[in-house]
């Protein structure tokens, strides 16, 4: 569903959080094997033209999930909370404006869930596919013989206050090649995991025409961003993740038809590189701050509270009356 909408890639970290809680194996690769292929079907901002409350008036997610449905990309004999199935709860449910909300055989786009990578530079990491235009794929991923890859020189950010300071330094030259990278806004790194991720080019870029650059970090993003970036890389820089051991200048190389996201830097420099730590992160701001970095996990699994799963079901044997 999160694919067909063109949903944002909070639902990764959110989705493994409640199967998590809820006893249900969920994996960070179950994204690429059963959302990868599902088609965009709602043309709705930001990989599409029109704003939620038309896609409201058109059916919403309920005339989207009638199109999976159909489609048998949805089991609709699932009971639901209503005490009726999916399918009962779906009839009638057909969209009434296909500008706003497409047949599955007629979509805005193919293939529009998410990218799962993997590499030197982290174990996982997603990509929104619903927003890559066909501008980018031009730009970046159509060079003859290497169709599907793409190599930039890496710039690398400590946190959101450094990419504001330094996002027009002209000594970085940052050109439509570039590739930039934000560290420290994992869960770790920034308690919460921040939007950040989707860093706009500096303004001499802008001032060409060129609106998005490919983007990395351990953070998230809104989903009402339409960058081209990759997120929730897990673990982190604050974690010891390999965007740790990256440094400006560095090439990366981004392989769609391997799902690989790589740092082309030699395994005896990167263990050389590690000598330097990790790199700095603001402290904890609140005792809050630091039992959430104490005790959480990466993006990859949700973010949650190591050790919480051992109380699942707790409401079923309240803790003891203290009154």
């Amino acid at each position: 569903m999160n694919s067909a909408i063109g949903g944002s890639t909070n639902a990764q970290p959110h989705l493994a959080a409640m199967a998590k809680h809820v006893g249900v194996e969920l994996f960070p690769e179950d994204w690429q094997i059963h959302g990868f292929d599902i088609p965009l079907l709602a043309n709705v901002q930001p990989a599409g033209t029109y704003l939620g409350e038309r896609f409201h008036r058109a059916g919403g997610v309920p005339a989207v999930m009638w199109e999976l449905l159909q489609a048998g990309k949805i089991d609709g004999n699932c009971r639901t909370v209503t005490g009726k199935t999916v399918a009962d709860n779906l009839k009638r449910r057909e969209a009434t404006d296909r500008e706003v909300i497409k047949p599955y055989g007629e979509p805005l786009k193919e293939r529009a869930g998410f990218l799962v990578l993997k590499g030197n530079l982290f174990d996982f990491a997603i990509m929104k596919m619903s927003v890559i235009s066909e501008e980018f794929r031009r730009r970046y991923l159509s060079a003859a013989g290497s169709e599907g890859v793409f190599e930039g020189m890496a710039v690398v950010f400590d946190g959101s206050e450094d990419y504001h300071a330094r996002i027009n330094d002209p000594s970085l030259n940052i050109d439509e090649r570039t590739i930039l990278v934000i560290r420290g806004a994992g869960p770790l790194g920034w308690p919460g995991a921040a939007e950040v991720v989707n860093m706009q080019p500096p303004d001499h870029l802008l001032k060409k025409g060129i609106t998005s650059l490919p983007t990395i970090g351990g953070g998230r993003q809104s989903g009402t961003a339409d960058s081209p970036s990759i997120l929730n890389a897990s673990p982190e820089s604050a974690a010891g993740g390999g965007l740790a051991f990256l440094r400006t200048g560095d090439t990366i190389r981004l392989d769609f038809n391997e799902g690989r996201c790589d740092m082309l830097v030699s395994q005896d420099e990167i263990e050389m590189r590690k000598g330097d730590g990790l790199p700095n992160v603001p402290p904890s701001a609140t005792p809050w701050q630091i039992l959430y970095r104490q005790t959480v996990t990466q993006l990859s699994e949700g973010a949650t509270i190591k050790g919480a799963t051992d109380f699942r079901g707790i409401a079923r044997t309240p803790p003891r009356h203290n009154h």
